[in-house]
């Protein structure tokens, strides 16, 4: 027992070199661009390819390869929300309290990149209450990520008391006429399933 939590132990140091190579610029390659103007963070063009196909489409592009500058922007993203991308992509962690879940989701959409997907949707299934339900369930509409959709209508259909009578459900009805059918169709079932 004592071997293997020395050898985890040495992974986890192992591995943290990455992490290290990015906080520290070691023999950096392309430079990526917030869409908010801010500074360009230095990464490595191989993490960035591995990590998303879309990055890697990025790199080989014609536009890339005869930029003189070396870089690529990722116009959807700020400077704080891409620097939590690119730590995200060298040492794979997201703390619970990351306060860009929402862009970080939507960009885990766009750029082909489904570990993180799936931990912003476990982040946001988790965070679910009554004033952001139904925030979340348009968020899970963008990329039609049933999954997240389904926890979102069922947290609403729980909660259906105290979300309906508010003016932020009455705005949303009619802004979401078809979210709108799937929460009612979802609250019909389970009223069906207690009678």
């Amino acid at each position: 027992m004592a071997g293997y939590r020395k050898r985890k132990l040495d992974r986890e140091d192992f591995l943290s070199d990455i992490v290290t190579a990015f906080e520290e610029r070691i023999h950096t390659d392309v430079i990526v661009k917030p869409g908010d103007g801010g500074p360009g963070i230095p990464a490595h063009k191989a993490v960035l390819a591995v990590r998303s196909k879309v990055f890697s489409y990025m790199l080989d592009s014609d536009e890339f390869k005869t930029s003189i500058e070396g870089s690529i922007t990722i116009p959807d993203l700020s400077y704080e929300e891409l620097k939590t991308l690119l730590k995200f992509f060298y040492d794979g962690f997201l703390s619970f309290t990351t306060k860009h879940i929402r862009a970080l989701y939507l960009a885990a959409d766009k750029y082909d990149i489904e570990y993180l997907q799936d931990i912003c949707r476990e982040q946001l299934t988790y965070s679910l209450t009554v004033s952001n339900v139904l925030d979340i369930l348009m968020l899970s509409s963008i990329p039609s990520d049933k999954l997240l959709m389904t926890s979102a209508i069922d947290f609403i259909v729980i909660h259906m008391k105290e979300i309906v009578n508010s003016s932020k459900y009455k705005a949303f009805v009619r802004g979401n006429p078809d979210l709108s059918l799937e929460i009612t169709k979802a609250y019909i079932t389970y009223k069906g399933k207690r009678y």
